[in-house]
């Protein structure tokens, strides 16, 4: 088992009550850059990989809770822990909750998730990490994976979507699920999408969609919200949440191509770069 130095879980217990109903918290302006937004099986595994390489962390929470040391065995401890963020009555909850990890200013510059199985390799934290919350998961959908084969001379630069704004650097698939995007049905919003060059600029092709009635695909009509937009600038689309989109979390996936990018929302990119969003439909 590893051995990690002691974690300041002051900060945590004061976010409990913040993430006990919510995936996301507009007190802390950096939350969505931790990039953990875990499925509830995730969560699952989240917590048997946390008791298989830092059950000492789990057994610290435990006692710094119930501020008690010597009252249970070190099992009890983290089995007490399982029961009230995972389970209910036997039971995995609808919403299980999972730690999180950043640093000080609840962010993740070192880019680095914990394990979301038991299988996973145990990993070192990153020096100056500590717990920074404890997340409610949500049952997002299983969608069509996507990638760019090559990121290298243009990029997503930045994603603006009514009041929210993103500015990243080049990936081949950035996955920016802890960005939480927040729409109201029937309102509309301006898309801003903004492509980045590391030699010169070239037209690039746009497409994006956002999957409005939380099925799973992009496929429904009215889900393409970008169809082959082609500048070396920005681009800006009004988009109108539909009236009958359904409430809850959903996703919203951009894709530039220079190659000329497609239609299909699950076809790789050729030369750019996919990104993905979480949308919270109100």
């Amino acid at each position: 088992m590893i051995i990690w130095h002691r974690i300041y879980y002051t900060v945590l217990f004061c976010m409990v009550g913040l993430f006990a109903n919510l995936g996301y918290a507009k007190q802390y302006q950096n939350y969505g850059m931790w990039n953990d937004i875990l499925s509830p099986s995730q969560a699952v595994g989240r917590f048997q990989w946390l008791e298989k390489c830092y059950s000492g962390l789990l057994v610290e929470t435990w006692e710094r809770m119930y501020d008690a040391t010597d009252l249970q065995s070190e099992q009890d401890k983290i089995n007490a822990l399982k029961n009230a963020w995972l389970y209910d009555r036997g039971n995995l909850k609808t919403f299980p909750q999972y730690l999180t990890f950043g640093n000080e200013s609840h962010e993740n510059p070192a880019n680095w998730i914990a394990g979301v199985s038991a299988t996973d390799s145990c990993k070192t934290i990153p020096v100056g990490y500590r717990v920074i919350g404890l997340i409610t998961s949500f049952d997002f959908k299983e969608y069509c994976k996507i990638s760019a084969r090559d990121s290298s001379k243009e990029y997503i630069k930045q994603v603006d979507f009514g009041s929210f704004s993103n500015s990243s650097a080049a990936n081949k698939l950035s996955n920016f699920w802890g960005r939480v995007i927040q729409v109201s049905r029937g309102s509309n919003y301006n898309l801003v999408v903004t492509p980045g060059y590391t030699i010169m600029a070239w037209p690039e092709t746009w497409h994006g969609w956002i999957d409005w009635n939380r099925d799973g695909d992009f496929a429904d009509k009215g889900e393409a919200i970008l169809v082959n937009e082609v500048s070396d600038e920005a681009i800006s689309k009004l988009i109108k949440v539909p009236a009958n989109a359904k409430p809850g979390f959903t996703k919203m996936r951009i894709t530039m191509d220079m190659g000329g990018g497609s239609r299909n929302p699950c076809q790789n990119v050729r030369f750019g770069e996919v990104e993905e969003y979480t949308i919270k439909i109100n």
